[in-house]
Parts: C-alpha cells; structure tokens; sequence
C-alpha cells in the first residue's frame, strides 16, 4: 500500500545515508594471536602477567584500516612505558596499568552515585573515562583469579548512568551557552553550542540503548548501526550537519530556529534516555518527528535538559535548575506545541502512567512549569498563568502519580570537560 502524504516517511528517514553504514569491525584472528603471543613470550606470560585485555575501537566492533591494537597489562617486573611489539606484521601498542589504577576504575563503575549536589563522578576527567570503558568492554587474554573476582564489581548499568547523567550535563552546559548567546547576538557560537549539545544528547541516548564509547568519532556509525538510534540517524545527521546554507548569510531568526530545533531533538532524546534508557538498555525510541509541529499549544523549553541522579530528578536551564518527578518529565517530554485538547488525548496512549490523571493536574503542573521558565508558548502562557493551580502549591504530594516541579538554588550546571 502507497503510504498517504500525512503517513509518507520524512525526507530524512527515506533518504541514501543509511546506506552508508559499514558492519562491526572487530580484533581479527590475526591480532588476536599477535595479542597473546606478546603477553606469553614477550611479556613473561602468568607469571608475570596478572591482568591483560584488548581494548579501544576494536573491542566495540568501530575497527577502520589503521586501528591500533591495544593491550592493556598489569602485573610485576613490566615495563612502566608504553612498548610497541611487532609480530608477524602486526603492531601490539603494550600499555602498562598499576593494579591501583584498575582498581580505581572499577570502584568508580561499581555504583552510581551522582547526586545532584555532588556530580563528582560525572565531572571525571577522558582519560579515566576512557580508561573505565575500555575495561568494560575489553577482550580479555588474561585474568587471574583474584582480578575475575573484583572485575566483577564493575557494574555495565552503571557505567551506562554515568555517561548518560555526564552528556545530559553537557548538554545544559552547551544549551546555556546557546541561549546566552542568542540573547547577545552571537550566532556564530549559538550556532556552534548547539551542535555540541545535539552530539551530548546523541551520546547519551547511545549509551541508554547499551552503545558504550568514549570519543565523537564515531557518533554517526554508531547511531546507525544501533537499532533503537537508527531510526533518528539520517535525522540528526542533517541537523548536525546540513542545517546551514553556508553560502548565505547567518540571520538571527534563521540561526535561532536551527538552535532551538537541535536542543528540542536532544532535550528528547535526554528524556527517553533518563527513563526508559535508566534501568534496562533501550531498544526502541519514537520516531523523530522534526520540526515543532505546534505554537497553539505548551512547548518544553530548547534551553532546559532532563538530568536523574540518585537522589532525584532535574530539568537543568538557564542559570537554575527545577527539581522534578519522573511524571513531571513525562508530562514535560510530551509538550510540543499541540494544543492543550490534542496533549490531552495524547498523553492516554503515549504515557499510559498519566493516562487517569486529573486534567487539573495537568493544568496545575503546566502553570507550574511555565513560572519557572520550563515551558514556552507566545499563545499558551498567558493561558497557563490565568489558571489557579490545583492544590495552590503545584506540588501533588498527595496524590498517585505525583508531580512535583520546584527550583532548587543548589542545582548549578557545572562545566564538565568534553
């Protein structure tokens, strides 16, 4: 059957780029005996070698012509440098460990322990973040009994929270940076920020879809390869990349318009991320659906980004953060601009939490939203701010399933490194 011109599937899902994706790419035969051949004669064997594994692109399956192969070793008597051995024509980088360093490692991938007054273990820096994932996702050669004991502390799900929680960070850093400079005129960086707050949320959505890496390189193979992110790949790929004319001049309402779409794209993907993504990997996501398809209706805020941390929930925006619930940020996701009597009937099947909600409720979380700048709409807010709030605080404490939406002075966005 030929789909209808309001079913057609967009321009970017139909489009070739998919077409473009190569398949995983891992150690061969090859490397893999080079790899051992080096831990047993060159490197003493057990005897000497407690721990080594193979880790870096290939270990993930993103092998190109000129990856290198990466062993990583802890044991006594090694050298403290890093070796290059060759054998039969392939290169084996050896990179010492101290057993104190994985061990470090694995205590900071054991437990997620985020909060939103101490973002400590979002704020590590790469090469630690490098170092954890590449213990995750390395192939082992050698491990002694005592290192398969405490290497089994290092917890996946864990490691996924923390990339996650870190890229949904960068994201409220990069969308501050992007409204600030929107409001002084600076297209230039607006433009820019906002590209890096798309790839931050894109990183995030990967790693709540069990997509585990550290390095922008392979964002795009990665998305397409992934079956919950490939549907959004030709999608984000012409955001990031195609949503400039670089022959015409930048225009203040051309660049805010580019702004304001990647941000909503990403502060989406955050909340699939944050919820569905938490507890178990992701395997499907919404398609995306493009522009803002409404300005009748509440749209969430470009500017603000969904953060969970152990001790609670957070849109994260402009100079301050909102403490919220879990149904607040499916309510908040949802807003797109329809207008209220179309969200209504939305929120029955696309959130079936919220389904027996109080539309009371609703309009006293959406008044409550808009106050603190959480939600926008020229035609919406004067609406929403006419309405008495339910309970006259905007916080359900009392009722199944609760909203709760209030500012939280202890919520800075901190300046994570990239």
């Amino acid at each position: 059957m030929t789909p209808s011109a309001d079913t057609a599937t967009p321009a970017w899902e139909a489009g070739p780029l998919l077409a473009a994706a190569v398949p995983d790419v891992h150690f061969s035969a090859a490397q893999l005996r080079a790899a051992r051949h080096v831990v047993q004669q060159q490197l003493g064997g057990t005897q000497a070698v407690e721990l080594a594994f193979l880790g870096g692109s290939l270990s993930v399956g993103l092998g190109h012509g000129t990856s290198d192969v990466d062993l990583y070793v802890v044991g006594k008597g090694l050298p403290r440098l890093e070796v290059v051995h060759e054998q039969n024509g392939v290169a084996v980088h050896m990179c010492p460990l101290t057993a104190d360093q994985v061990r470090g490692l694995i205590t900071l991938g054991s437990r997620y322990q985020a909060t939103g007054a101490d973002r400590s273990q979002l704020a590590v820096d790469l090469k630690t973040l490098h170092g954890l994932v590449r213990l995750l996702t390395g192939r082992r050669i050698v491990a002694s009994p005592s290192w398969q004991q405490e290497l089994g502390l290092l917890n996946e799900q864990t490691v996924r929270r923390i990339l996650m929680a870190r890229h949904a960070n960068l994201f409220a850093a990069s969308a501050e940076d992007a409204f600030g400079a929107l409001e002084s005129g600076d297209l230039f960086t607006a433009a820019t920020v906002s590209g890096l707050a798309l790839e931050s949320a894109a990183e995030a959505v990967l790693a709540a879809s069990g997509d585990v890496y550290v390095g922008p390189k392979f964002l795009f193979r990665r998305l397409a390869r992934t079956s919950a992110t490939r549907p959004w790949c030709s999608y984000l790929w012409r955001l990031a990349n195609a949503a400039f004319h670089t022959e015409a001049p930048l225009h203040a309402h051309a660049v805010r318009t580019v702004v304001e779409e990647r941000l909503l794209a990403g502060n989406l993907l955050l909340s699939w991320a944050c919820v569905e993504g938490w507890h178990q990997p992701l395997t499907t996501l919404p398609p995306p659906a493009g522009p803002p398809v409404g300005r009748r209706g509440p749209r969430r805020s470009p500017y603000h980004a969904p953060v969970r941390f152990t001790d609670g929930w957070a849109l994260m925006g402009p100079d301050q953060g909102c403490e919220v619930s879990e149904p607040m940020v499916r309510l908040w996701r949802r807003l797109d601009g329809r207008d209220m009597g179309t969200l209504l009937a939305g929120l029955r099947h696309q959130e079936p939490r919220l389904a027996a909600v109080d539309p009371a409720d609703i309009y006293s979380s959406l008044h409550t939203l808009g106050k603190l700048g959480t939600v926008e709409s020229q035609e919406a807010l004067p609406v929403l701010a006419a309405l008495p709030p339910a309970s006259g605080s905007g916080l359900f404490a009392d009722r199944a399933p609760r909203f709760s939406c209030h500012p939280v002075a202890a919520l800075p966005i901190p300046k994570a490194s990239r």
